[in-house]
């Protein structure tokens, strides 16, 4: 019975809202999308073992590999250089020490070919703590040989699709610390708050979907929309004080602007079709979302300032999922393609769409809290799971395997 009220509030509240058609409807103005992938070389890093206390230099010597392999970008080699011979690339060297219940952890990136200190940093604090030390460093090396910052220091959370529910749950980036944090039947569209405490999520639990707040640190739960009809697909604002949320307690599902005790601030659209929330500019001026107004879906933006909307996607004629990038100069999105979710890349000001995937089909795109990086939900190459992309398109891997995996989203570590 539950097998059968899931698939039933599934779609409702993902097909309905997003105004999906049959894939064999989609005829008029679709493109074949040819991907012509950037030329692209790995960075060598060389990362012999830590020095220090076999167990947790071992450990961290690990944590050190994997954070730098899952940036996409780098070619991990364990051995230390030759000495006395040249090479290019970089080297990352360190100590691991025991401070009674503490480690010092110190740290040092080489330019190989230039022979000379790029960063140095030395950490102190519980043991326990260890990987985060690694996690800061390697995002700050990142910064110093790629030019933008890394993404090891932050945090996944989804939904698993289970035999007797749905699932929330937690991880590190680096795939460690998985942890349940919440069961419904339903569960949907959880997203992290800018910065990192709390998630906002729909949840299918009293007969009837909620939008609810979980506080990362308390495991406190609170209520923030149990309007009758539809209450679905939350939005922060990127100062974390309000929520868009779409309702249907007023006819339509359109956009309310919500504060996080629930009470209505503003509606932003007035029944021109289905209307679901997405992304925000990082400066709050504009909110993208999905609408059907034009007879399918299509991204939209609305102007905060003006209360102004105006169409993004023209071509194709399914276009749904938009993510904003955190530097504000890119859209990422799903359209559908013959058959096939291809992730594009928009300037938000308008203009033709960039693929930047291939070989699959990828859903609900998420964008890295650097905006470099893009997570994507589908079946590639490597299976079905959630697929880890550069925002260019230039590479993608297999990030997690899943086939029960629903929804997620990315966020910051407070």
């Amino acid at each position: 019975m539950l097998a059968l009220t899931a698939r039933a509030v599934k779609i409702l509240l993902l097909l309905l809202l997003l105004g999906a058609v049959g894939v064999s409807g989609l005829r008029a103005r679709e493109i074949t999308v040819v991907v012509d992938q950037p030329i692209f070389s790995p960075l060598p890093v060389r990362v012999p073992p830590l020095k220090g206390p076999s167990s947790e230099a071992l450990n961290l010597t690990r944590v050190l590999r994997q954070d730098l392999d899952l940036h996409l970008i780098f070619k991990v080699l364990k051995e230390p250089p030759l000495p006395g011979v040249s090479s290019q690339g970089y080297l990352i060297a360190g100590q691991v020490e025991v401070l009674s219940s503490d480690l010092r952890v110190t740290l040092e990136l080489r330019d190989l070919l230039e022979g000379r200190v790029l960063l140095r940093r030395r950490f102190v604090g519980p043991r326990a703590a260890g990987p985060f030390m690694i996690h800061r460093f390697v995002d700050e090396a990142v910064k110093a040989m790629a030019g933008f910052p890394g993404v090891s220091y932050s945090q996944i959370a989804f939904v698993r699709r289970t035999p007797k529910g749905d699932e929330l749950r937690l991880m590190y980036f680096d795939r460690r610390g998985e942890r349940v944090l919440y069961r419904a039947p339903i569960i949907l569209s959880p997203r992290f708050s800018p910065d990192g405490r709390r998630l906002a999520l729909v949840s299918y639990d009293k007969g009837r979907p909620r939008v609810l707040l979980l506080d990362l640190t308390t495991g406190r739960l609170s209520v923030v929309a149990a309007f009758p009809g539809l209450n679905a697909s939350p939005v922060w604002t990127p100062d974390g004080k309000h929520l868009v949320v779409t309702l249907s307690k007023d006819g339509s599902p359109d956009l309310y602007l919500l504060d996080l005790k629930g009470r209505v601030l503003r509606r932003l659209t007035q029944d021109e079709g289905i209307n679901t929330g997405g992304s925000f500019s990082p400066d709050g001026h504009y909110l993208a979302f999905v609408s059907d107004r034009s007879g399918s879906p299509q991204i939209y933006l609305y102007d905060f300032f003006t209360g102004g909307t105006r169409r993004l996607t023209f071509s194709g004629r399914y276009n749904v999922s938009p993510s904003w990038s955190p530097r504000g100069e890119r859209l990422v999105f799903a359209g559908l393609r013959q058959g096939k979710f291809i992730l594009f890349s928009m300037d938000p000001e308008g203009g033709e769409p960039l693929a930047i995937s291939g070989g699959g089909s990828y859903e609900d795109p998420v964008v890295a809290p650097d905006g470099y990086y893009v997570l994507a939900r589908g079946k590639g190459p490597q299976g079905r799971g959630l697929y880890l992309f550069l925002i260019n398109g230039a590479v993608k891997k297999l990030y997690l395997r899943a086939s029960d995996l629903v929804d997620f989203d990315w966020g910051r570590l407070p």
